[in-house]
Formats: C-alpha cells, structure tokens, sequence
C-alpha cells in the first residue's frame, strides 16, 4: 500500500510523536492501519495515554475492535478517528468498551457509520462522559439522529456535530429540542 506521508514503523512514529510525557500520541496522517492499531493497542509505553489522534489512518472497525480490547490505553479521554472507515461495528466496540469509560471527546467525522452506530453510541452506558461528539459526514439519517435526540446517557454531551448525515427538517427540530441535550451548547446540522 502507498503511504504517502509515513514510511516508518509504527514503533519510531510513536517514538516522534508521543508528547507531554507520554499522555498525548499525535498519529494523524501516518497511514498506520489496522496493524498499527494492533500494536498501539499492545503498546505498554502507552500506558499513560489521554489524548489519541488516528485523523486519516486507514483504519477500520477490526483496528477499532483491537483499541477497544486494549487493556493498556484505557485513560483515553479524546479520540480523534476522523476520516477513516469505520463502520457500526467498530462504533458498537467504542461503546461498550470499558476502556473508552473516561472518554469526554470522541471525533467520528467522516467514517461510514450509520443509524446502528449512532444508536450504540446513544445506548452505552460506557460513553457518558461524552461532552463532545462528531458524526459529522457519515450516514446516520433520522433514525440515528432521533436516537441521538432520545438518549438518556448522553447528558454531558456540550458540543454535538451531525452535519451531512442526511437529517430531515423535522428530525433536526427534534434534535433542537431534545430535553437530554440539556447542557448543550454548539450544535451543528446543516
């Protein structure tokens, strides 16, 4: 496979580019794979991790899946996933991973997640501590969006991305005036 930016091992990238004494592990654009993801989640060096940037990474729900299962990374607090392609099944394995228990920022932006995954998200008792969440760019529709609207574990949530899911007027109205979005304050739909 062309890896356009990184042609390093995956043991030198996290050796560059693990900051702030080892709580913040900055990967984006390194085209890592599900193999890498196999050995960050293995990696005890990472132990200490809070915040993990995978922006661009060819990484799949099987990668997702792996991260999940650690029981290493489990202080994560941020999770930038953005731009890979992750499905329901890799969203279903955030959700009901006791790793992901302290996550507060979780960044789906375009994957291939559907209203499976948006009801996952909606339905973990794992993910509530989510202050912020993007969906933004996959393909939720108003089923995923209604769930989202109607979850009773997502209370914290402050910060909410869904644009270009493909949200109808009226379910976006809904989402609006959702109760348990009540300490929301940035929601973007369109």
């Amino acid at each position: 496979m062309n890896r356009p930016f990184n042609d390093q091992p995956i043991e030198t990238l996290i050796d560059q580019n693990l900051a702030n004494e080892g709580t913040v592990l900055d990967l984006r654009l390194k085209y890592i794979g599900d193999d890498g993801m196999e050995f960050l989640s293995n990696c005890a060096k990472l132990v200490s991790l809070r915040e993990l940037k995978l922006e661009r990474n060819d990484i799949t729900d099987k990668g997702v899946q792996m991260l999940a299962g650690s029981t290493i990374l489990t202080g994560i607090k941020s999770l930038n996933l953005e731009r890979n392609s992750i499905g329901d099944e890799g969203v279903r394995s955030i959700a009901l991973s006791p790793s992901f228990s302290r996550l507060t920022s979780l960044n789906l932006w375009k994957n291939e997640i559907g209203s499976d995954g948006a009801k996952a998200i909606a339905d973990s008792l794992i993910l509530g501590n989510l202050q912020r969440l993007d969906l933004a760019k996959n393909k939720i529709g108003d089923d995923g969006g209604k769930v989202l609207a109607e979850s009773q574990t997502l209370t914290s949530l402050k910060y909410v991305d869904l644009f270009g899911n493909g949200i109808s007027q009226e379910t976006q109205e809904i989402i609006k005036e959702s109760l348990n979005f009540k300490n929301l304050q940035h929601l973007v739909l369109e």
